[in-house]
């Protein structure tokens, strides 16, 4: 199924004007997506969908591992990097055996992480802003601050 042009466009504008702690945002929503479509291919035993999915979800891991900067980061990037490591052999094997409960997990760590980016853009809710330009943080290639913790459970 072809998209049409006008969605491919307006993305890639979206993508092109995002600020880049906002395109972390976009590469856990892309993930999502992809995964879920990989599920739904998977149960509807048509492979070679699910497979094209599962491999941008493992290319999005990846663009995730590279954004961050372990200098600024710390041990949260570190942390960071295992999780991303983790989900990133998780969708390779997943995609080898065609596992969707495999899948489930990994997208619903996939919405923790989201959440939790998604709340330490906007800050603390007596403090306007949420992450400042140039300041430590576990995906500073994006511009981020660093939360203290993340935990991820699945």
């Amino acid at each position: 199924m072809q998209k049409k042009p006008g969605v491919h466009d307006y993305r890639s504008m979206q993508i092109l004007s995002s600020k880049p702690e906002k395109l972390i945002l976009l590469l856990y929503d892309g993930a999502i997506r992809f995964i879920q479509l990989a599920i739904k291919s998977i149960e509807s035993n048509e492979i070679e969908p699910a497979h094209k999915n599962l491999v941008k979800a493992q290319n999005i891991m990846v663009e995730l591992m590279a954004s961050l900067n372990f200098d600024k980061g710390g041990e949260l990037a570190v942390n960071l990097f295992r999780i991303y490591e983790f989900m990133h052999f998780t969708l390779v094997q997943a995609n080898i055996k065609k596992n969707p409960k495999d899948l489930a997990r990994i997208t619903e760590q996939l919405k923790k992480l989201r959440h939790s980016w998604n709340q330490a853009l906007k800050g603390p809710s007596d403090k306007a802003g949420g992450l400042p330009e140039n300041e430590a943080g576990a995906a500073t290639a994006a511009g981020g601050k660093s939360a203290k913790s993340i935990t991820v459970t699945g």
